[in-house]
């Protein structure tokens, strides 16, 4: 018994363990180790990384009937429970202390934060009187029913904007006719104007700290800071003003909107030579299959649009098991009745390589568009930042685990009602999703429209640009760069 006991244990140990490593190893790269010193962020965006991978393993070890019922029964409500704490109350305090003490004291950070807290419950509260579907129970306290439903519709939001993104932009990435033919030439020249801009900078910051001195020295002797050699210099060679905090005012300016321009110059070179390796790459056999498969996915998406159309107009059927249902058609059409399974115990199965794979490739996806939301805020603060993706991770992995149920079998669906309280509106969670996916698909339909209008712009430009001239022999006239 205490082997079976000591098995959840063990597993949210080494979850825990692999959401520390993976914020270490991917998120908080970006920033200095100025910013990497806060163990209690750390340790809370591991606990909604452990919890979240368990919510999702409980739903294959379910299937597999691996663990003790009980144990699995009483890790279920553990995990939900823990969820709901970190996600409606320790990461919203936390987070509004942290913002407060950078401000004020501690003390008054404390109290501010819990003012805070009570405000946003307040907020989640009046939420089931806004929002058609979710629940609003006679009590005074949320019960967990109720705010698992809040969770959840809020949670749904995020999974359909990212999977409404997800849906175009993973054939964009896959099809080698949206990838843009860049040169080496390009990086170099590329390459080059950032190395100036270093460069540039420095001789600023070289300069800014020699009339910084200058000037402690004018006031260490008690003396009003007058024009210094590197303010006479400057004002002989470009007309500068006299005053040397003047002087030092303007290099500061300069030096800010050089460092805008750096950033700007070192993401551009990032995603050319991102463009200059996919565009190799196209070149092989595995090129290939990425660019047949990108087919096939943009068929996907054109079915799943569609199929979100007729969801909200004729209404979905939630009570048919699609994975059975889709394994007995399969069977029908490709055996003549010949072969004959277990379709029930077979589809358990099928159905444990469906969700595995959704699972993993829905928590994948989304840290990694998390992941390159710190590379373009990379000068922001990583507190801040680490704390927001830890609550929208636990966010999204509830969503995705209510959306998940219907892929499953029907007795596997009772373990997930007594988890979260109850029975809720499931279809109108999945009319929410498909609401928000198409508006989101849409729009990315457009956006990635606009990019690739851009890039064909960008590559037109590059082109020699060729004329007739009276001989009748073309010539290269000029190039366009």
């Amino acid at each position: 018994m205490a082997s079976l006991a000591l098995t959840p244990v063990l597993s949210l140990l080494g979850l825990l363990l692999a959401g520390w490593l993976f914020l270490r190893w991917t998120i908080l790269t970006h920033y200095d180790a100025s910013h990497r010193r806060n163990p209690v962020v750390q340790l809370l965006f591991a606990a909604v990384f452990a919890l979240s991978a368990n919510l999702l393993q409980l739903l294959v070890f379910e299937i597999l009937d691996i663990m003790d019922p009980s144990m699995r029964r009483l890790n279920w409500h553990f995990d939900m429970v823990s969820m709901l704490c970190l996600l409606l109350f320790i990461l919203p305090y936390y987070h509004s202390y942290v913002a407060l003490a950078a401000r004020m004291q501690p003390l008054r950070a404390s109290l501010g934060a819990a003012c805070l807290l009570a405000a946003g419950l307040f907020a989640f509260w009046h939420l089931g009187g806004v929002v058609p579907g979710i629940p609003r129970g006679h009590t005074r306290l949320l019960t967990m029913l109720e705010a698992v439903s809040r969770v959840g519709v809020l949670g749904i939001i995020l999974v359909g904007v990212l999977s409404g993104y997800g849906s175009v932009s993973l054939p964009f990435s896959y099809i080698s006719l949206f990838i843009r033919p860049v040169e080496r030439a390009e990086i170099s020249a590329m390459e080059s104007q950032l190395r100036h801009t270093v460069d540039t900078i420095a001789h600023k910051r070289r300069s800014m700290a020699g009339l910084q001195q200058e000037i402690e020295v004018q006031e260490a002797n008690g003396k009003t800071p007058r024009r210094s050699f590197f303010g006479r210099v400057l004002a002989a060679v470009g007309g500068g003003p006299q005053d040397p905090r003047a002087v030092l005012e303007k290099l500061q300016s300069e030096v800010v909107a050089l460092e805008r321009l750096r950033q700007a110059l070192h993401a551009d070179v990032i995603d050319l030579k991102r463009e200059h390796q996919r565009a190799l790459q196209a070149r092989t056999l595995l090129g290939h299959f990425q660019n047949l498969l990108g087919y096939i996915l943009s068929l996907y998406c054109i079915y799943r649009m569609f199929a979100s159309v007729k969801a909200l107009l004729f209404g979905e059927d939630m009570s048919s098991d699609p994975v059975s249902k889709t394994l007995g058609l399969v069977l029908r059409v490709f055996s003549g009745g010949a072969v004959t399974i277990d379709v029930h115990t077979f589809s358990q199965y099928l159905t444990l390589i469906f969700i595995g794979f959704i699972s993993i490739s829905s928590l994948r996806g989304f840290l990694k568009h998390m992941e390159r939301f710190f590379t373009a805020l990379s000068a922001g603060n990583a507190t801040n930042m680490v704390l927001i993706t830890s609550e929208l991770l636990g966010f999204y992995t509830i969503s995705t685990m209510l959306l998940l149920r219907r892929q499953l079998p029907h007795k596997y669906r009772a373990i997930i009602n007594e988890a979260i309280g109850g029975e809720m509106e499931f279809d109108m969670l999945h009319r929410w999703f498909n609401s928000t996916f198409l508006i989101s698909a849409s729009l990315s339909l457009l956006l990635f429209y606009g990019l690739l209008s851009q890039k064909r712009q960008e590559a037109s430009d590059r082109l020699p640009l060729y004329i007739m001239p009276s001989q009748g022999k073309p010539h290269e006239q000029t190039r366009r760069w």
